[in-house]
């Protein structure tokens, strides 16, 4: 019982080892982290190098994958740089694998000291620490956990029952294929199935072929587990799992091949490649997860072009995507000041230019509009926060005081652009809220409706004069003169509505409705009228715009 026990409680360290990992440096990538890996992974070598180095930290493909969508979805990196990593961290992943080949007792035991003063000296409290603290405890429980697995097994060697049932593996080789699958797919990583059956190995309870088709297995597994990813993701997020599971298919039916031909064509010269380098039964084990994985890279490699066509059928980009993608903006303008200020300039002017959008669904005379306020707002969003890093670092980067000034105007544009989305979006929520009234109050509908009809009439009027304006490299003094006539303050003539209907018979819910049109639209024609005074002075103005806050 005491050797079952000792199995058991090794699973369990290696399974918390390996969630520790995972979890504490998923925590460690935040969105600075991010910045520097978008900006490092450039080309083939810095893309191989970073795909190897968080494969074998990281131990899971999932893991990373996670890691690359954030990267894809903020625009950080294009999703095509993204394939090659996810190839490299594959090969990553199969280091552990190695290095489980060796003795890891002292060095589990030393990570688990390690980890044990610097919770006794307190360091897992400090912000900066606690995740490199709890993935070195991880390391370590991983290890020992190994550790009980191997010395269990070696103990179970003079189990005569349990030797026979497990030989048995070696003959049924579909039964260890599907293990292999299952548990892969349950722990989410084919590397523990790995790690495993390497110690079951270790201790004379599992032969080659058995141990052979149990990591064959894995990967069915692991592509099973990445599968399941795919389901809450869409466009490139989506063809970056897609991807993991092409490329685990591919490698595998590669892989049944090439142990085919090397068991019954060939004669095994894959095994006396091995008896050469004097490996023992972990070791070849080892090296054969290896192969699988560069069966995987090559097979993977031959079959991009298709590959990718058929991912970009299957996951096509969402138009949500394509509107939370900067159009002008990136990181190289960074180096040249004012090419930097110019496209961040162009990238307001666009979204500047979709502001009228938000009404199309509110308009009687409009299109039916592609998508929603509120999830263009979502993806617009991302845009401007992306903008607002561009010119935080852009200030950083140049100190002269022309580029702060005008980069503090382009800041203060971007606050008010955000602010006139969400206050569209409200404007939204309460239109919705005037058409759901009570069907007994036709006549107070139709009158709301008429007064709400107007309201968006005179505001889309009023931001595409403002677009206009914008988009012109010198607005002259007779276009600003309009726009501050259209922009100037109706405060009193939104208290003058809210005061009849106050008095009027009209129902609550819809009297309530418009009182909170009115006030998004007076704060949409303020957040207006702060914009046209940066058209007009975009040096003078610095600081002067500081957009309100949308809650009223």
């Amino acid at each position: 019982m005491s050797i079952f026990i000792s199995l058991f409680a090794g699973l369990g360290l290696f399974f918390i080892g390996v969630r520790l990992i995972s979890s504490n440096l998923r925590q460690v990538i935040g969105r600075r982290l991010r910045q520097l890996i978008a900006r490092a992974v450039t080309g083939p070598g810095s893309l191989a190098l970073f795909g190897l180095l968080a494969g074998a930290v990281m131990q899971s493909v999932n893991a990373v994958i996670h890691v690359l969508v954030a990267l894809v979805t903020a625009g950080a990196m294009d999703r095509k740089r993204a394939f090659p990593i996810i190839r490299w961290t594959n090969l990553g992943t199969s280091m552990l694998a190695l290095v489980a080949a060796i003795d890891l007792h002292a060095l589990a035991l030393c990570l688990v000291g390690l980890t044990g003063i610097a919770y006794y000296r307190q360091i897992d409290q400090s912000t900066r620490w606690r995740h490199a603290v709890g993935a070195l405890l991880g390391l370590g429980l991983l290890f020992l956990g190994t550790d009980f697995i191997k010395s269990g097994a070696a103990l179970l060697r003079t189990e005569p029952w349990l030797r026979l049932h497990i030989s048995e593996l070696g003959v049924w080789l579909l039964p260890s294929f599907a293990i292999g699958a299952a548990v892969a797919w349950a722990a989410q990583s084919s590397t523990t199935v790995v790690v495993i059956t390497m110690s079951l190995a270790a201790g004379g309870l599992i032969g080659w072929n058995g141990g052979a088709m149990l990591v064959m297995g894995a990967g069915l597994g692991s592509a099973a587990s990445a599968w399941s990813l795919a389901g809450r993701l869409q466009g490139s997020a989506r063809q970056l799992v897609l991807f993991q599971v092409l490329l685990r298919l591919q490698g595998l039916v590669l892989t049944l091949a090439f142990y085919a031909g090397n068991r019954w064509l060939l004669d095994d010269p894959f095994g006396r490649l091995l008896d050469q380098f004097q490996m023992g039964l972990p070791a070849r084990l080892a090296a054969f997860y290896m192969v699988v994985q560069l069966l995987s890279d090559l097979a993977s490699r031959a079959l991009e072009a298709p590959s990718l066509r058929w991912l970009e059928a299957w996951a096509a980009p969402s138009l949500q995507e394509n509107l939370s993608k900067p159009h002008f903006v990136h990181d190289e303008a960074l180096d040249e000041a004012e090419t930097a200020l110019l496209l961040a300039d162009k990238e307001q002017q666009r979204l500047l230019a979709c502001l009228p959008a938000y009404l199309d669904a509110l308009r009687q005379d409009a299109p039916a509009a592609l998508t929603s306020a509120d999830t263009r707002q979502a993806a617009e969003s991302q845009v401007l926060q992306l903008c607002e890093q561009f010119l935080v670092e852009l200030a950083d980067r140049q100190r002269s005081r022309d580029v702060l000034e005008r980069s503090m105007v382009l800041r203060d544009r971007n606050r008010l652009l955000a602010s006139l989305q969400e206050s569209l979006v409200e404007l939204h929520q309460a239109a919705q809220v005037a058409g759901g009234g009570d069907d007994d109050d036709k006549a107070g509908r139709a009158t709301v409706a008429q007064l709400l009809d107007q309201l968006v009439q005179s505001l889309h009027l009023m931001l595409e004069a403002l677009a206009e304006t914008a988009a012109r490299a010198q607005p002259d003094a007779e276009d600003l003169e309009l726009l501050r006539s259209l922009t100037h303050d109706r405060s009193e003539l939104m208290d003058g509505i809210r005061r009849r209907l106050q008095g009027s018979d009209l129902e609550a819910g819809l009297r309530q409705a418009v009182f909170s049109a009115t006030t998004v639209f007076e704060r949409c024609v303020w957040l207006a009228r702060r914009y046209v005074l940066l058209l007009d002075s975009p040096l003078t103005a610095t600081g002067t715009a500081t957009a309100p806050s949308t809650k009223t």
